[in-house]
């Protein structure tokens, strides 16, 4: 099993992975579809680019909330009834 610290650094890393996804989705949806002759088409390059960019975005946002912006549960007292076997109830 990995510790805490190992799993939130494996996170960050994804996290810079996922921006330089996003990165080479903008490259692909701002630079590429602008040429004139693409090996697959303008179309494809757009949403290539789109769907890299769309993906990392999100995957970046959620990871980011849930390692720094996660609500902690507040604990309940837990109330026990006393149990006295010696009083008799009528």
């Amino acid at each position: 099993m990995s510790s805490r610290k190992q799993r939130k650094r494996r996170k960050l890393i994804l996290v810079v992975v996922s921006c330089f996804l996003f990165g080479i989705g903008y490259y692909f949806l701002n630079e590429v579809s602008t040429w004139f002759e693409v090996p697959l088409g303008v179309t494809f390059h757009v949403i290539f680019g789109c769907t890299l960019m769309a993906s990392s975005g999100i995957y970046i946002v959620y990871t980011i909330k849930r390692l720094y912006f996660t609500k902690r549960a507040k604990r309940t007292k837990h109330i026990y009834l006393e149990n006295n076997p010696d009083e008799k109830t009528k």
